[in-house]
Parts: structure tokens; C-alpha cells; sequence
């Protein structure tokens, strides 16, 4: 028989066991919750329909940046699986409207991301979801034309043919999709992510890449990386190197981080923008940036990709190499930049979002609007 003090220590045994136990499935479920939010916050890479059937479009109505012809294996299945709709009426009027309109670059890839899987617009989506260049009667014609040429073409018998091709891509590109630290963004922009991230391989992008963003009328939002092809191996293959693609891929998160930053503080912005775009205007127009706003938000986007390296202890030659880069690119003021969002992160109990932080860099542009010109003299020039 046992006595009550041994009596006592069994059952304390037992509820010790019964908790261990619970707390072991509180940790299991933890776990499985925080592994689906991470698989909901950033889906794994793919090759989606609608952006191949846009870059289709626009490769078959002459748009340089959708006409490569690196990567050869694809791009010969296109040019003869649809040769006989190069004249088709929705080539023919893409190719009327795209130069006049500027319609082609990220406008392409934006108007690809608001469509549905019936290329239809998408009918949740805001009602301000259109590029400026995407002029509502030019979208009430191409829409009914895209769904046409979706038909005519029996475009989902291309897409299907090409399953096995579009896999192996997305596997050869999970290197880079590993590499990406998405905590980062919420931990240095002081934003929590709402949005669902994307990453989508172009194999009709040639060496662009683009971030664009779809809303929701429910406030959900999504944000892609639509990454373009530039290299490719021995065998004729796409070759997606890490130290090449994963930089552009921060680049791109980065955007949904900053662009409405700069969007809040325009008047503030403005005088001072201007002022650098009009000293920098043909090396920016040249890369697509067309006006000073869309230079802003590229200057503090790759400054915020030189701050994710620092975070996460690359080389220092690395982060110089980045630094150089950008310089070369225009971004002349891109040190002091990144001083900045460094001085920022330093003062996160004064400034607890980078969306506070706006003040101070709007102080620094009217400093680097009044150097600009005397950064842009100090640059090499090659004389001939």
C-alpha cells in the first residue's frame, strides 16, 4: 500500500507528464502557425500565364524589351507556335496605341497582375488600379481583343505544352527564393507586412524585372517580383545565379515599402526632386525613370538593399561594389542615403517607423539638391 506522501508525488508525476505534453502541442501548433504565415506572406516562386501571354503580345507587336531572342529554345516555340496571329486585330492595335501611350516596360507587367486567370480584369481589384499610360478607352478595347486573341490562339494549349519547361525553371530558381529574409522588412521599415509576396520568372521579360503591386477592395494586397531572364547556360538553358538575382529580388520587395513613403511626402519632395531629375534626367530616362518621383523611390529602394547587406554581414567589397553600382547608375547622393536609413535604424525609439523618419530625409534632398550638380561635374567623363 502506498502512503499518502508517495500517493502525493505519483500524481504530481502525472499532471507534470499531462503538462509537458500540452506544451509540447502548443509548440507544434506554434510552429505549424508560423510556417503558414510565412508560406502566405511569400509564395514560391512560378511562372504565371498572364505574364507570359502579355510579354507574347508585346513581343509580336515589335516592343524592344519583350523581343530577346537570348533565350532561343523558348523563344522559337513562341515565334511559330504564333506566327499566324502576328496580324491579329489586337496586334494591330497594341502596336497603334504602346509608343504613343508609352505603354510597355512595368505598365505590360501591371496590366498582366490585374487580370484573372480568362484574361478578364480582375472585378475585386481598387478602381484606381490603372497606370496613367493604360488610358481607360484604350483598356475598354484591349481587354475584349485580349480575351479574343486568349481564344483564338488556344493559348492554354501553349501554356500547358510548356508545363515541363516552366517547372524545371522554377526549380532551378529556388536557390534565390531561399536566400530571401523577409522579417527584415517588417523589423527595419517598422511596417508589419500585410501583403502577400510573389515571385514570378518572366521567361518573355528579357533581362527586365519589375515590382508591381495589385489592391484589393477587400485591403488585401499583393506584391510581385517579376523577374526577367538575362543569362543562360552551356545548353541553352536559363542560369539563374544567387549573387546576381537575389539582389534584384530585395530590390523589388523593397518597393511596396517605399513607393507610397515618397506618394505622402510629394509636395514636400517635389522642388528638391525636380531639381536632381533635371540635372540627371537623360542617364535616369535611359533606365526608365521617367520623372523625379520614380527616381526617388529607385534611390531609396537601393539604398535600403545596401542596408539589408550591412544587416546581414556581407563582404565589405560586396556592399562597396553595390555602392559603386549605383553611382554609376546616377544615384550620385546613395552614401548619404544610406547614412541616413543608418542614422534612422540607430534612433528607432525616437523613430519607431522609417514613415517618421521622412523629415529628416526631406531635410538632407534640399542639402544634396544644392550639391547635385557639383556631384554630377566630379564624375568621370570620357571625351572624344
Amino acid at each position: 500500500h502506498y502512503n499518502n506522501r508517495t500517493l502525493f508525488i505519483l500524481k504530481l508525476i502525472q499532471i507534470i507528464n499531462i503538462m509537458r505534453k500540452i506544451l509540447f502541442l502548443l509548440l507544434i501548433t506554434f510552429s505549424l502557425q508560423t510556417f503558414a504565415q510565412e508560406k502566405t506572406i511569400l509564395e514560391k516562386p512560378n511562372v504565371d500565364k498572364r505574364v507570359e501571354l502579355l510579354s507574347i503580345v508585346f513581343r509580336l507587336a515589335g516592343k524592344r524589351e519583350y523581343s530577346s531572342s537570348q533565350f532561343k529554345f523558348y523563344n522559337e516555340k513562341i515565334d511559330i507556335y504564333f506566327d499566324k496571329f502576328k496580324d491579329h486585330e489586337l496586334i494591330q492595335f497594341t502596336k497603334s496605341v504602346m509608343n504613343e501611350n508609352g505603354i510597355g516596360y512595368d505598365a505590360v507587367m501591371s496590366m498582366a497582375l490585374h487580370l484573372d486567370n480568362n484574361m478578364k480584369l480582375q472585378k475585386n481589384i481598387k478602381d484606381n488600379w490603372r497606370d496613367s499610360r493604360w488610358k481607360k478607352e484604350i483598356v475598354e478595347k484591349f481587354i475584349p481583343l485580349l480575351y479574343r486573341f486568349y481564344k483564338d490562339t488556344k493559348y492554354e494549349t501553349f501554356f500547358k505544352d510548356n508545363t515541363d519547361l516552366y517547372a524545371k525553371i522554377v526549380s532551378d530558381f529556388l536557390p534565390v527564393y531561399k536566400q530571401l529574409d523577409l522579417n527584415w522588412y517588417q523589423s527595419f521599415f517598422g511596417k508589419e507586412p500585410t501583403e502577400t509576396f510573389r515571385i514570378i520568372i518572366g521567361l518573355g521579360n528579357w533581362d527586365c524585372n519589375y515590382g508591381p503591386s495589385v489592391d484589393y477592395t477587400n485591403e488585401k494586397r499583393n506584391v510581385y517580383a517579376v523577374m526577367g531572364i538575362w543569362r543562360i547556360d552551356s545548353i541553352g538553358m536559363p542560369e539563374f545565379r544567387v549573387n546576381e538575382y537575389f539582389p534584384i529580388i530585395l530590390h523589388e520587395f523593397n518597393h511596396p515599402f517605399v513607393n507610397y513613403l515618397t506618394e505622402k511626402n510629394r509636395d514636400a519632395f517635389k522642388q528638391d526632386g525636380e531639381l536632381i531629375f533635371s540635372v540627371l534626367k537623360e542617364k535616369m530616362t535611359r533606365q526608365a525613370y521617367g520623372n523625379w518621383q520614380t527616381m526617388l523611390n529607385e534611390a531609396l529602394v537601393r539604398a535600403a538593399v545596401i542596408k539589408y547587406m550591412k544587416d546581414h554581414n556581407y563582404e565589405k567589397f560586396q556592399i562597396d561594389n553595390e555602392i559603386n553600382k549605383q553611382k554609376s547608375n546616377g544615384f550620385l547622393w546613395i552614401e548619404g542615403l544610406v547614412n541616413e536609413l543608418e542614422n534612422y535604424d540607430k534612433q528607432r525609439n525616437i523613430y519607431p517607423t522609417l514613415e517618421s523618419y521622412m523629415p529628416k530625409l526631406i531635410e538632407k534632398y534640399g542639402v544634396w539638391a544644392k550639391e547635385i550638380q557639383n556631384l554630377e561635374n566630379k564624375i568621370p567623363k570620357v571625351v572624344l
